[in-house]
């Protein structure tokens, strides 16, 4: 008895382009070509009507173009025949074709791209979730009313509040509730180097506790400083050396601990773990073990591979206690984007068992590193749990580039068009009116006419912002429709990506 086929529908200027990747699929597939060149465009009657006139005693589904609109159940219930949306782009239908072999089912509403889209989203939210959860093989405790636990085989986040004593308490809890939403699981408050602000330190305690409840640690080797932020409930020190470690006795919360004396910090490694070594038996003397190693990661071409041969020799030789590792001297010390930098710095993380990655959003150039760092740690989790390189997890880094090529479909009557090559820019008609776009926390366009400003626009979608004013009937003239069309999507782009956005000059 023959097998049962999946019948594709498609229109006249993809089909080559389907038949292609049909003929890779290890299950019976069927090309149907419509009577229509963009089958975007088909409707659900069109496809209906061309169908009935087929013989479908074979067919077992039918697969539609994942663009064409309204519930294909129509479809289902004129021929009798299951019938679900495909792919949006032909260039995923071989991932579509595998999902069907392994009976995954597809919408009679949804694109298949946003079908599998969400199931594997559903899955890695679920196996994240029971990951933070998760208290199995737990080495150390962080805070009370939203702890986190160590040694899980999952790494969590600090993000620096830097020079918070110069911050007022409006600042302090915008600034923690950004960290938090972006994903850090600890707010961390640097202290000033040189300066005892054991004053400031329980303001800005409360002021952190006032927007959430995530662990508190504080930044600072001052040692008046360490023992008011204790006093003020602080969940975690950041850090004890040999230079303050006997105030460890009037501790009871966790501390990190660096190696260094008052030398400072050696280069060499077996000098930097000796030192380590010397530090944690003086704390284990006065009966503190509540510490987690940071080796200090130094800045590249200034000892940075020197150190990360610390911290895996540490590592080899102690694999049960925590350990921290700071990003900042390499995403603050480098001028490279810092979404590739932070996905590097979380794989090394992950591979060394770290437990902490403190990192902070100093600059200009950093903004978006604790978000980056929270979805890293999450990709480093799930490729580990599933013995396979960071690729293909349902959750990436990507945001300048794409994993695939999309298929363009090219109109065979392209060929016979006159080409026109634009070289000369052409001088618009001037009008009485004029945009001003800048960037804030959103985009702020300002209208003005007759050189006076009059309205004042603010969004972060581009398309928003401008059908708003042409809906206002603010422009008149195509080409400043067109001009005011262009900056906003720039300015749109530069705001989701942390850029600079100037009017009129170029982004990249």
């Amino acid at each position: 008895m023959k097998n049962k086929e999946i019948l594709i529908v498609t229109g006249r200027k993809a089909a080559s382009a389907v038949k292609k990747y049909a003929k890779l699929a290890d299950i019976p597939v069927k090309v149907h070509v419509c009577d229509i060149d963009v089958a975007a465009f088909l409707s659900l009657k069109m496809i209906l009507d061309e169908l009935s006139n087929l013989n479908l005693e074979d067919i077992s589904k039918i697969i539609v173009p994942g663009a064409v609109r309204g519930d294909v159940s129509i479809i289902k219930e004129g021929l009798g025949i299951p019938c679900f949306k495909g792919p949006r782009n032909v260039s995923d239908l071989p991932l579509v074709i595998s999902m069907l072999s392994r009976n995954v089912e597809l919408s009679e509403k949804l694109s298949a791209d946003e079908i599998l889209d969400r199931e594997i989203k559903r899955n890695v939210d679920k196996e994240l979730q029971s990951a933070y959860k998760s208290t199995k093989g737990c080495t150390l405790k962080i805070g009370k009313k939203k702890p986190i636990f160590l040694g899980t085989d999952i790494i969590h986040v600090i993000a620096e509040i830097p020079d918070a004593p110069t911050r007022s308490d409006k600042e302090v809890k915008r600034i923690s509730r950004y960290y938090v939403n972006s994903g850090a699981e600890i707010i961390d408050l640097g202290m000033i180097s040189g300066e005892n602000n054991s004053k400031e330190i329980e303001r800005l305690v409360n002021s952190v506790r006032s927007v959430t409840d995530v662990p508190i640690s504080i930044d600072s080797l001052n040692e008046e400083e360490i023992l008011a932020a204790v006093d003020s409930g602080i969940d975690l020190i950041l850090s004890l050396d040999l230079t303050n470690y006997h105030i460890s006795e009037f501790m009871d919360i966790p501390a990190v601990v660096i190696p260094r004396d008052e030398g400072g910090i050696p280069r060499a490694v077996n000098e930097r773990i000796n030192l380590m070594e010397r530090l944690i038996q003086k704390l284990q003397d006065r009966n503190f073990d509540k510490f987690i190693v940071d080796l200090v990661l130094e800045p590249p071409n200034l000892g940075f591979v020197n150190s990360l041969q610390a911290f895996y020799e540490f590592r080899k030789k102690y694999p049960r206690i925590p350990m921290m590792l700071g990003s900042g001297n390499v995403t603050e010390l480098i001028d490279a984007d810092s979404i590739g930098v932070n996905a590097l710095l979380a794989s090394i993380a992950s591979e060394l068992d770290i437990d902490l990655i403190f990192t902070t959003e100093a600059s200009k150039k950093t903004k978006g590193t604790v978000g980056e760092l929270s979805k890293a740690v999450k990709m480093m989790y799930l490729s580990k749990r599933k013995e396979q390189p960071p690729k293909d997890l349902g959750i990436d880094l990507l945001c300048l580039k794409d994993k695939r090529e999309i298929e363009r479909i090219r109109d065979p009557g392209e060929e016979n068009l006159e080409k026109i090559e634009v070289k000369e820019e052409r001088i618009p008609t001037l009008e009485d009116t004029e945009f001003r776009i800048y960037l804030s926390d959103k985009i702020d366009v300002i209208y003005y006419k007759n050189k006076n400003p009059e309205l004042k626009f603010r969004g972060s979608n581009a398309r928003e912002l401008y059908m708003e004013i042409i809906h206002r009937k603010l422009i008149k003239n195509p080409e400043h429709a067109a001009y005011l069309g262009k900056e906003l999507e720039k300015a749109e782009i530069a705001l989701k990506l942390g850029k600079n956005y100037i009017q009129d000059e170029d982004l990249f």
